[in-house]
């Protein structure tokens, strides 16, 4: 999954753009070796910028389409803030990989 990542960094960063995307970032198996294709998601944490309720909702439901047919897979686009059980919040915090930030360019991909 990290080489299909890197491939399409570039598309990916110009979905977020168009889709008003502050932070997207990658975690759990798809940056590890034991990422199965057609059996692991992709679980991708995202962080909008700030829009209206209706524009919120139009921007993840097209980023959501757009990062599945990029990714060719089963893509989990979790709305930063969405996970409120503390101890899961922390695993994922010091699991996250940087894909996209609109302030600045994306570190380089890493397994873990």
């Amino acid at each position: 999954m990290i080489d299909l990542l890197l491939k399409k960094q570039t598309a990916m960063a110009a979905a977020c753009a168009r889709y008003n995307v502050a932070r997207l970032n990658a975690i759990g198996s798809a940056l590890r070796h034991d990422f199965v294709p057609g059996k692991s998601d992709i679980d991708l944490p995202v962080e909008l910028a700030p829009m209206n309720p209706y524009a919120r909702v139009d921007a993840y439901f097209g980023l959501f389409a757009e990062l599945r047919t990029l990714l060719e897979g089963d893509v989990d686009l979790v709305m930063v803030g969405a996970v409120k059980n503390q101890y899961l919040a922390r695993t994922i915090e010091g699991t996250t990989q940087p894909l996209y930030g609109a302030c600045c360019t994306s570190p380089p991909i890493r397994y873990r």
